[in-house]
């Protein structure tokens, strides 16, 4: 390379005066330049262009292809913020923080060290919400939005994923799992959340990598809440018309601040006998976790799907199950 500069130098340093970075495509990462800079990039190696459209939009990288001359080619200076209403946007602040030179507290985190952080601040959009203070809803929901994408930034600096496959893979995932609003097919005669755990299963069998079928209740997080958990794990099981018998209520429980009323005076009932409230209802749980995983086990012996199952049959086989624990 003649050490005068060429004309396409030349002509970038009339366009930006304030200096143009020279970088080698071969020497090519995020931390080679800063992209509110015009950037000369050295083609002395074949050009990572899925890197630069991470930067920059395509019409500014397909127009640098265009007038590439003399070895070189030339993007303009670009303020990678200045659309700060889109998840590229996000991911690139969240990036610089990361970098060298960025904040000291964000360079240290870990997926665990976050774990905290991510809870919390999906408990505070919570709180709004049930608020109804949608003003500061937005602003939880902005801060548990950054929270995913330096978990993507991480996830993207241990060569995993980035935020566009995080994005990629929620929107591929809500398309596939609404086949009547998407796929123009028809919900007649066809119960929606029924629809909804036949797809999920598909999916699950199509990723298992074990011999372990799968379940209905799969995804719902071991850290959960006891009682949240609890509520997940009877939502997952009535999708598949899957109820169990309960025990009977003295009273008629129709008012919402009499069940929290009973639901309080359980717990003091539980701290009165020494027991621990949220053990006994995680126990409870993973009876319930294993009990429906017997009913499954027994609907694929006999080649069913549990959502073919009438009311009558289905309460046959949880009662079927229960004894086979009973007798055993």
């Amino acid at each position: 390379m003649s050490s005068l500069p060429s004309e396409t130098l030349r002509a970038a340093l009339e366009a930006w005066p304030g200096g143009v970075d020279i970088v080698p495509a071969s020497a090519l990462d995020r931390h080679a330049f800063a992209s509110a800079r015009a950037v000369a990039i050295a083609l002395d190696a074949p050009l990572d262009r899925a890197f630069l459209l991470k930067l920059y939009p395509a019409a500014v990288v397909e127009a640098a292809e265009r007038s590439a001359a003399d070895g070189f080619l030339v993007l303009p200076a670009h303020d990678p913020y200045a659309d700060l209403a889109s998840l590229g946007a996000i991911s690139r602040i969240a990036e610089r923080l990361r970098a060298p030179g960025g904040c000291p507290w964000d360079r240290e985190q870990t997926h665990a060290s976050l774990r905290p952080h991510l809870l919390e601040e999906a408990y505070e959009a919570l709180d709004a919400l049930d608020r109804g203070d949608l003003a500061t809803l937005k602003d939880e929901l902005g801060d548990l939005l950054f929270q995913i994408a330096i978990h993507a930034q991480l996830a993207s600096e241990a060569g995993a994923f980035d935020l566009a496959d995080v994005s990629r893979a929620i929107g591929e995932k809500l398309v596939r799992r609404h086949p009547h609003v998407f796929a123009g097919t028809s919900l007649d005669g066809t119960d929606l959340l029924v629809q909804w755990e036949q797809i999920k299963r598909q999916e699950k069998q199509e990723k298992q990598t074990t011999v372990a079928p799968a379940s209905i209740l799969d995804g719902v997080p071991l850290s959960l809440l006891a009682l949240f958990a609890a509520e997940r794990l009877q939502e997952r099981a009535a999708r598949v018309k899957l109820v169990p018998p309960r025990v009977q209520l003295p009273l008629d429980v129709d008012d919402e601040e009499f069940l929290g009323e009973l639901l309080f005076d359980l717990v003091a009932e539980a701290r009165d006998r020494g027991f621990d409230a949220d053990t006994a209802l995680r126990e409870a749980n993973a009876r319930f976790t294993a009990h429906v995983g017997r009913v499954e086990a027994r609907a694929r012996e006999a080649g069913r799907e549990l959502e073919s199952y009438g009311d009558a049959d289905m309460r046959a086989l949880w009662e079927a199950t229960r004894d086979e624990v009973q007798a055993a």
